[in-house]
């Protein structure tokens, strides 16, 4: 996986298909980074891959993404709201967990959430809400 910080954008290049904590937590200090740029490419968002971004107030969910790891956006407090795609199939444990000041926007009915969703998976999130398919 390539990436570029510049200034507070962590940008993940074209191509890449999976992220982990592994990936960039290890090579840029995630203090510093306020938005995230994913590529069109992107399938799967790996458990912890944004833990703790503490500063991070702006990512957007490819809708190439079918898979979001447990705690992969955990503690997020700086976004406010956050769309989840249709096309996400998969969300573990606590994906979403301790993002209090975030509005967690799921495109699809509620009925629509496939089993693998675990009841835990935005425990203190501000508000969950679902918006049709477009």
């Amino acid at each position: 996986m390539k990436h570029i910080v510049s200034g507070t954008t962590l940008v993940i290049f074209e191509g890449t298909k999976t992220i982990g904590f592994n990936d960039i937590a290890s090579h840029i200090d995630n203090n510093s980074i306020e938005e995230v740029l994913l590529p069109s490419t992107l399938e799967a968002i790996e458990a912890d891959t944004f833990f703790d971004f503490t500063e991070l107030k702006k990512i957007n969910i490819p809708k190439s993404v079918t898979k979001i790891g447990s705690q992969a956006f955990w503690g997020l407090d700086g976004i406010k709201e956050l769309v989840v795609p249709s096309t996400v199939k998969r969300i573990e444990k606590h994906a979403f967990c301790n993002m209090s000041g975030c509005k967690l926007i799921i495109v699809g009915e509620p009925q629509s959430i496939p089993a693998e969703w675990d009841a835990e998976f935005a425990a203190n999130v501000k508000e969950i809400c679902f918006v049709p398919k477009l």
